[in-house]
């Protein structure tokens, strides 16, 4: 687990390394130095925490912030004091402090006063404010050396562990000798033989964890600390026999549910959308949507799509019935800002069904022209324009849409726009979305022409054609722009795409992507798609629990082995975690232009039998080395293992851990239910994450954390499929 998760498990436990203002031995090395912050109230300054005194201060200009001290030359800091001045005592909450440099969290708690850690170099330092009683105000940001006394140079540590089971949860204690460590780490295997051993835990805070919902049987355990140098120190494995299994597998329980009719309605296939006895209302039904498919978390954690708690919400059933088409009940549904929540009818949509958002430009006579005069009829379905032509089944998806409309000028079959306030929910229905998708919100030149707010893409399924990249229609799946914001992809299904299954260009912002599965997608996403687009500096996204899966029999295709744009980053940011890859052997993402990407406990699984004969450290060479000019990227908790063709891992981790550039703590700018959710569902990058993705990523996918109705993490991961092909 990251540094920054372990700041937000101090938070969440109430953990605190402060206690009062204690003498300090040596200088004060912020005498002298320099000061800047996030903001300064009226009358404030940064510079008055570093001028000796106490009568002076700076105060955000509101309940939280940032006050640094920094240097011309790397310095060793292992103590800082913080004083509040006479008056203002007791406003500073939580907070916590960075090492500017690398992003490393170096103590958490509450309150002001002496913070004491374990020495480091550094040229800047940031002191935090989480939360406050008030405007805080810090008087005096003092820095020293020396922290406390040092373990003698060469000493070595000692690491004691005991554990014993309580029900299905093995508890474990545990003491160092020598020194505080730094990092620590809980192993846990089904013998004493350290080799193949799972990382339970990572960043652990204190001495103690409880690794929950084992099933019956012996387990051996083993925690693995490190020092501020990177030496490692161990503990000798212990056993804890589990008598009964259980539990929710530290990775959440059960979800708090949602009401019987709003269940019956989502899970009886025979009870269409408007044929609940008890949801009659349009409002209702779509709560019962809203509510059973829970929130996103991170940077688009506003996003409630087409339903407006308030009233007035609307819900669009498309049908095949009709004398209108379902692909132009669609325009007509994503053009309205009403809050609008779209579904497929069960009945009709039982059946696989194509949807071809192109089809909405077959009346265009240049657009039949290209087909060679086609008919309408065959321009909305190519196997039967192909069947006319003597176009060979194997050819003829590629004939049809990446040779005869690969043409830019067909402006009547480029991607339609969805406005404001709408989801697109796929739930209950075997519809699946052809060739290419929708765009949310528009744009010219590297210009927003249209800002789209608010909306929910979900349990769809995009199948592509396996277009050649760059296809002159730029035929995306879902395409994010124009300064569009508050946007949640969540659980669809891509596959087969040449190009983007999520792009995001044009300045949108507050993105989040969870739960989907990316099924042989050449590449999934850029974030930013051009060098000179300044606007791209605005993108922010979080993504989380996805799962990225190249099958071997295309593992060693040339077409795969290019960029897999996972994403590739403009000058914005991004925040990857707990996501799953199977399949990836190179260039996973780029960061350019100054983009700042946070890559952290990601699992990427690669079969040790493949037909490029590669091995863990071709992967550990290639897989995140595409990081540009002034560009940040952050890799922490984040392991390559071999696995065989059931994507079941097998050998020791290859640790991916890098640090390039500068990375902010994007978790700083989440929201209060973001991190609680985090606390109990982020898991590290090991087999339990990947069955827990294997069984929730995609449309279909059992409900995961994210909604009230989730069965739970010990439900989900004994459900989970034997393989992610």
């Amino acid at each position: 687990m990251s540094a920054t998760r372990q700041w937000l498990l101090a938070v969440a436990l109430g953990l605190c390394v402060v206690g009062g203002v204690q003498a300090q031995t040596g200088p004060n090395l912020s005498l002298g130095a320099g000061a800047d912050g996030s903001s300064k109230g009226g009358g404030t300054s940064y510079g008055n925490v570093i001028d000796g005194d106490p009568g002076t201060w700076w105060s955000p200009s509101g309940t939280t912030g940032r006050i640094s001290v920094k240097w011309s030359a790397a310095r060793t800091v292992g103590a800082a004091v913080i004083r509040e001045p006479t008056g203002q005592q007791g406003r500073i909450g939580n907070w916590r402090l960075v090492n500017n440099g690398n992003g490393q969290v170096l103590a958490t708690g509450n309150g002001a006063g002496t913070i004491a850690f374990a020495p480091v170099s550094l040229s800047k330092l940031n002191f935090e404010i989480i939360s406050a009683n008030g405007t805080p105000a810090v008087a005096e940001f003092e820095t020293y050396a020396d922290g406390g006394a040092a373990n003698p140079p060469g000493t070595p540590w000692t690491v004691t562990l005991s554990a014993s089971a309580s029900g299905a949860t093995a508890q474990l204690t545990w003491s160092v000798g020598g020194g505080t460590p730094t990092r620590q780490q809980v192993y846990r295997d089904g013998d004493a033989d350290p080799a193949g051993r799972t990382l339970v835990a990572d960043h652990v805070v204190g001495g103690s964890y409880a690794d929950a919902g084992l099933a019956a049987g012996t387990y051996f355990y083993w925690v693995r600390v490190f020092d501020d140098s990177g030496t490692a120190y161990e503990s000798a494995p212990v056993a804890v026999t589990v008598a009964s299994g259980g539990g929710d597998g530290g990775g959440g329980g059960p979800g708090s549910g949602i009401a019987a009719a709003c269940r019956q309605l989502l899970e009886t296939p025979s009870m269409n959308w408007r044929q609940s006895p008890v949801l009659t209302s349009d409002q209702a039904i779509v709560q019962c949507l809203s509510d059973s498919l829970g929130s996103p978390v991170g940077f688009g954690h506003r996003t409630t799509g087409g339903y407006a708690p308030a009233g007035g919400s609307t819900l669009v059933v498309i049908t095949k019935s009709g004398a209108v088409s379902p692909e132009q009940q669609i325009l007509q549904a994503i053009g309205t800002d009403t809050p609008t929540w779209i579904v497929f009818d069960k009945v009709d949509f039982a059946a696989p069904t194509e949807i071809g958002m192109y089809r909405n430009g077959c009346e265009d006579p240049k657009v039949r022209n290209a087909l060679g005069n086609a008919s309408v009829a065959e321009c909305r379905d190519h196997r039967l324009w192909c069947s006319n032509r003597g176009v060979s089944t194997a050819a003829c998806e590629d004939t049809f849409f990446n040779t005869r409309l690969n043409d830019a000028s067909l402006d009547a079959l480029k991607l339609p726009m969805v406005r404001d306030n709408t989801t697109i929910d796929g739930r209950g229905a075997n519809a699946r979305f052809i060739f290419s998708g929708l765009k949310i919100g528009a744009d010219s030149s590297g210009s927003p022409t249209h800002s789209t707010r608010n909306v929910i893409v979900t349990n769809n399924h995009f199948f592509g054609v396996g277009h050649t990249e760059d296809h002159n229609l730029d035929p995306d799946m879902v395409r994010s722009t124009g300064a569009s914001h508050d946007i949640w992809i969540h659980q669809n299904t891509f596959e087969n795409t040449g190009d983007s299954a999520y792009d995001v260009k044009v300045g949108a912002y507050d993105i989040t992507v969870s739960f989907n599965r990316l099924h042989n997608v050449k590449r999934a996403a850029l974030h930013g798609a051009s060098d000179s687009h300044t606007i791209d500096a605005q993108i922010t996204s979080t993504v989380h629990n996805n799962l990225y899966v190249t099958t071997d029999d295309v593992f060693g295709a040339s077409a795969y082995n290019g960029l897999r744009r996972v994403p590739l980053l403009r000058r914005g940011q991004s925040h990857l975690f707990n996501n799953v890859f199977y399949g990836y052997r190179k260039d996973v993402l780029s960061v350019r232009v100054g983009g700042r990407l946070a890559f952290e406990d990601n699992l990427l699984l690669n079969n040790s039998v493949n037909s490029k004969g590669d091995d863990l450290d071709d992967w550990i060479a290639v897989l995140l080395r595409d990081v540009r000019d002034t560009s940040g990227l952050r890799v922490e908790g984040s392991v390559v293992r071999y696995s065989d063709a059931n994507c079941q891992a097998h050998g020791v981790p290859g640790d991916l851990t890098r640090s390039v550039g500068a990375v902010p703590d994007m978790l700083a700018l989440y929201d209060a239910r973001s991190l609680a959710l985090f606390e109990d569902n982020w898991l590290p990058a090991d087999m339990d994450l990947a069955r827990y993705v294997f069984a929730t990523a995609g449309k279909g996918g059992l409900a995961p954390y994210l909604s009230p109705a989730t069965p739970g993490f010990a439900a989900i991961v004994a459900a989970a499929p034997a393989g992610c092909q």
